[in-house]
């Protein structure tokens, strides 16, 4: 029903592409940017050469990266995702990048990395968690929402130097403390954000997680700063 309303509202006031104000055709866009802009995006394929250049910041046995963060296209659509009060395009964008990407395997389960609840309230959602459900919903992959927290709440990394943001990152997050009778969750995780820069908030979340001797295999970012 909600598809035949769309269509339907689509054809009284057409929908503009997000970047370059084109019309947009039902079904002929990624989450609002039409195919041209997408285009100018940088998106990474499937392969040896994306793992390689992800494993410089990140290592893991798996991963799936979306496009580079530049300053025109893609980076307004960052924009949108975090400050656009607009969940939906972020479900829509995990849709697209699982659509590109083979899923995970070996039971692993998507773990966004979570905002404080304060960040959380004022902006509506958690732009990580919403890209994971579209992730999910393609790749019929669970999604651990409630696991990781964020502990501290401070100002934003971006433009922090590497070693800033280690050590900003320091005791940063946690996992949330389980009632007596619940059994710890061990499968494997595939941690889940929008941007990756350093790498440095990846690598403070798996260390939460082995600490307690969860393994994670991997991570889904959408952009490439």
């Amino acid at each position: 029903m909600n598809v035949f309303l769309d269509v339907i509202l689509e054809s009284i006031v057409p929908r503009t592409c997000m970047s370059c104000g084109r019309e947009l055709r039902y079904e002929g866009h990624i989450a609002g940017a039409c195919t041209i802009c997408v285009t100018g995006w940088g998106v990474f394929e499937p392969g040896e050469t994306t793992k390689t250049l992800f494993n410089e910041r990140f290592y893991g046995a798996w991963c799936a990266l979306g496009f580079r963060l530049g300053n025109g296209a893609s980076r307004a659509m960052i924009h949108k995702c975090k400050y656009g009060g607009e969940p939906g395009r972020v479900v829509e964008l995990g849709r697209w990048m699982a659509s590109r990407w083979p899923a995970p395997t070996g039971g692993a389960v998507l773990v966004p990395i979570p905002v404080h609840w304060r960040r959380k309230l004022q902006r509506g959602y958690n732009q990580a968690e919403r890209f994971a459900v579209g992730l999910g919903e393609v790749w019929a992959v669970e999604v651990d929402g409630g696991g990781l927290v964020r502990l501290a709440h401070g100002e934003s990394l971006t433009g922090a130097s590497r070693e800033g943001r280690e050590e900003a990152l320091k005791k940063t997050y946690g996992i949330r403390a389980l009632d007596g009778c619940e059994e710890q969750d061990m499968r494997p995780v595939v941690l889940v954000d929008d941007v990756l820069t350093t790498g440095a908030t990846l690598r403070a979340c798996r260390e939460v997680y082995e600490k307690r001797g969860r393994e994670v295999v991997g991570a889904v970012v959408l952009a490439l700063a």
